[in-house]
């Protein structure tokens, strides 16, 4: 029997969440309080990148076992798509100053011991020869071969048109005032019946306040015509963890995430002076690169930074991705739908519901 599918918000979570409903046939309709023209969610201010043997480093384990699989759905997603969309799954680098190469060393054991890897430290010209681009004389590596990266917004855009050429409805500018019992509450009165309701609203969400938090992220789009890396890459030396993420035609995304803050001003003095002296890091020539776009948002996450699928009474919530809404919201929104259809949870994942 085809159901009635309500999803509040249209970052990657609800998008993918409502591209499953759809694939299967049902009826979907998808709330999203901001302009169709210009989403500024945080799932726009990303990197997209597809990382669960890097999230290792900083993450609870579960995060690595939620993602595993993240690159190979990804690939499925994108063929399935049929739409001009970067996407690169040529792996990705974490590099470090020589002088700091023992952190580098920890962080090999631990990828080890919680996964089938063999990791070996790189040495600077083992870098090089998988990015030639990358100039510096001291810095050690770890490669990661499985992991990749897709462009945040070409594929918002690319969920939106198949949403939209099958059938789904999105109501751009429509702000929820409240959920009971599957029935959506507009601004203005109305109010709209479904069988289930989905709410990806992030730090907006109506049944999660108080339980989450906001981790700020910071994005410097630049356009280095003199740089050709093509890989992602991690520098773990700074203060908080920074990122190189290429997205083609020379265009980069150099940025952080870590930043236990709820600000989400506009980026700061000092945090652009950093990201831009990490990037020269890599490259010199990046001193040289042109700033097209300075972005923040921030993302939501709970006290233990994992995901968590929230089934209620009246709605389902999916929320606290934190920042691995690329990595997690392929498996989550399958996740959803077979409880939905199926009244199925997956007893290997207990820990993500409720």
């Amino acid at each position: 029997m085809k159901k009635n599918i309500g999803v509040v918000g249209c970052g990657i979570v609800g998008l993918l969440v409502s591209y499953k409903f759809s694939q299967l046939g049902h009826k979907v309709t998808i709330f999203e309080k901001g302009n169709g023209l210009n989403l500024s969610n945080c799932s726009v201010t990303a990197a997209g990148m597809i990382s669960p043997y890097c999230e290792l480093i900083h993450s609870d384990k579960k995060i690595f076992e939620l993602g595993e699989t993240s690159l190979l759905k990804w690939k499925k997603i994108i063929k399935e798509l049929n739409s001009r969309i970067f996407f690169k799954s040529k792996g990705s680098l974490v590099v470090t100053q020589i002088a700091e190469k023992s952190d580098l060393e920890l962080i090999c054991e631990r990828v080890n011991s919680h996964t089938k890897s063999k990791l070996k430290i790189l040495t600077n010209k083992q870098i090089q020869k998988l990015e030639p681009d990358i100039d510096s004389i001291n810095l050690a590596g770890l490669f990661f071969k499985d992991e990749g990266q897709v462009d945040c917004l070409e594929i918002m855009n690319a969920l939106i048109k198949f949403l939209k050429l099958n059938g789904s409805i999105i109501k751009f500018e429509s702000h929820v005032e409240g959920i009971k019992k599957n029935t959506v509450s507009l601004k203005g009165g109305e109010r709209i019946n479904f069988d289930h309701v989905i709410e990806c609203a992030g730090l907006d969400s109506l049944g999660e306040k108080g339980k989450l938090r906001g981790v700020r992220g910071e994005i410097i789009k630049v356009f280095a015509e003199n740089v050709n890396i093509t890989r992602p890459i991690r520098l773990h030396h700074f203060r908080y963890p920074t990122y190189i993420a290429p997205r083609g035609k020379n265009n980069y995304l150099i940025g952080a995430t870590e930043i236990e803050s709820k600000d989400s001003s506009p980026v700061s003095v000092r945090s652009a002076l950093e990201l831009l002296s990490s990037s020269m890091l890599i490259s010199k020539s990046f001193s040289e690169a042109r700033i097209l776009e300075l972005s923040t948002n921030c993302r939501p996450a709970y006290i233990d930074n994992l995901p968590s699928i929230n089934i209620k009474n009246d709605f389902i919530s999916a929320n606290g991705l934190y920042r691995h809404g690329y990595l997690l919201s392929p498996l989550i929104a399958e996740l959803i739908a077979d409880y939905c259809l199926n009244k199925k949870k997956d007893k290997k994942l207990s820990y993500i519901y409720n």
